[in-house]
């Protein structure tokens, strides 16, 4: 029997793998892979073609183990999750993934016996949640030049249009993640436009946070508690707040914030000393650029000004720091004339 044509009954429906998806981001983000499908094409599969996935050949047992192994990884890892869209459609990712390794030049033949074969209670519904996949990623890759021309708000209105059309209300599960990170970002540029305290403010952005993301705040914020917070700390109005604030002052603020969000008392210790170390490192850095000016205006480009440079940063900053110091300068970058951000560096 030839090998070949049972290899394509396989693992034909590669077709998935037109759907590498990347899901993640603002938006769905779509590898590109040769031979693209239409929705249509992942039910063109022979029938005997479900047998053949089932149930493992004599001539091809290497084969076929390796895909009852998968088929058995799959099942264990998505397990209780396809009563959900979103586990629906990572568990499709994975199978495109796999398939798409397996064998990319043939997909079309056999996506729906895989499917009807291993999912029998629910192989239609994955087979109209893979075809919902297919458009979306056409979409996307036919309107491209199109949402590149559009404003932010135009784009989302329009990308989350198709998205409700193909997927129906799964798609505010499929994207939860995204709803939710643009609906904390709403809330913080609420805040920046709002007056009051910053206090306050990190007040009102906890109970953002919370509203945001419910029954599983306390876990997002255990995970994501740095990123959440310089977040807030990026907010124009509180930096122009701790920058109008003197030190002693500022470092309360900070620490404010930084309990606010739920460090324990040992970390908001230790960024009390990094806040004061900043410090001391801005001032030092102060110092150098001022005086760098001077000798930037005073010698022309030349050795005499480099050695007057080196001697500079090795007094202000000692050996191990001017050489990153001037480093950086050879590469055209100087720290010391960036924005400073409290709490941040």
């Amino acid at each position: 029997m030839n090998v070949k044509p049972i290899l394509v009954l396989i693992i034909g429906s590669a077709v998935i793998a037109v759907l590498a998806y990347q899901w993640a981001g603002s938006e769905m983000t779509i590898a590109a892979t040769p031979d693209a499908a239409s929705p249509r094409d992942i039910r063109k599969s022979e029938p005997e073609t479900a047998q053949s996935l089932a149930t493992p050949t004599q001539e091809e047992p290497a084969r076929n183990d390796d895909l009852e192994a998968f088929r058995e990884r799959l099942m264990a890892r998505f397990e209780g999750q396809l009563d959900h869209p979103g586990g629906q459609v990572r568990l499709l990712e994975e199978l495109m993934r796999y398939l798409h390794q397996v064998d990319p030049e043939h997909w079309r033949e056999s996506l729906s016996a895989l499917l009807l074969s291993w999912f029998p209670d629910r192989g239609e519904e994955l087979l109209n949640r893979a075809e919902a996949m297919i458009a979306y990623k056409d979409f996307m890759e036919q309107e491209q030049y199109t949402l590149r021309s559009m404003g932010p708000d135009e784009r989302r209105d329009f990308i989350w249009a198709k998205r409700r059309e193909l997927f129906g209300e799964a798609a505010d599960e499929i994207w939860q993640s995204e709803l939710r990170n643009y609906s904390l970002s709403q809330s913080l540029k609420d805040l920046d436009q709002q007056p009051g305290p910053t206090l306050a403010k990190a007040k009102e952005y906890t109970r953002a946070i919370q509203d945001t993301y419910d029954d599983e705040a306390a876990q997002v914020m255990e995970r994501r508690r740095q990123e959440l917070t310089d977040r807030f700390l990026s907010l124009s109005s509180v930096q122009q707040s701790l920058h109008e604030q003197a030190p002693e002052q500022r470092y309360e603020t900070l620490r404010g914030i930084r309990q606010e969000l739920g460090m324990e008392e040992q970390a908001l210790d230790r960024w009390d000393q990094l806040d004061r170390d900043r410090d001391d490192r801005w001032a030092q850095g102060e110092t150098y650029e001022t005086e760098r000016q001077a000798i930037v205006e005073k010698y022309q480009p030349g050795p005499e000004r480099e050695e007057a440079l080196d001697d500079l940063s090795q007094e202000i900053f000692g050996d191990e720091m001017a050489a990153t110091i001037r480093d950086e300068e050879a590469a055209g970058y100087y720290r010391y004339q960036e924005s400073r951000v409290y709490g941040q560096n």
